[in-house]
């Protein structure tokens, strides 16, 4: 089981530099797959992993919802029960660090573990 395994419910976000608000979702990661339930509805579909690192590089590619056929290109880490999911929202490249700057279409997304393995 990785680190990243298990089910993880939304906390905060940020466009940029600036807090945005953000339903409340449940973000579910089983290997190289996942969910994402939000109140408008389910997205799934299945993970490439990058290097394990402290900021592994995660593509998710939607094989169902209002994501099919799109890949977001992301950044992950994990600290304890926090998990941060950074990525920009226009497609264009993978963000670097999860420093965005003002203005930028980058989101970074905090989520809390409710439940899988924490170690």
């Amino acid at each position: 089981m990785s680190v990243f395994d298990g089910t993880w419910e939304t906390v905060s976000g940020k466009l940029g530099t600036d807090t945005i608000p953000l339903p409340k979702s449940r973000f579910v990661i089983e290997g190289e797959g996942y969910t994402v339930k939000t109140p408008d509805g389910l997205d799934e579909g299945r993970i490439e992993w990058g290097p394990e690192a402290e900021l592994c590089q995660m593509d998710m590619i939607g094989t169902g919802g209002t994501h099919l056929g799109a890949k977001i290109r992301a950044l992950v880490r994990v600290r304890g029960k926090v998990m941060q999911l950074c990525y920009a929202v226009d497609g264009t490249a993978r963000p670097r660090d999860f420093n965005p700057g003002p203005g930028s279409a980058v989101v970074t997304v905090r989520y809390r573990r409710i439940d899988g393995s924490a170690d």
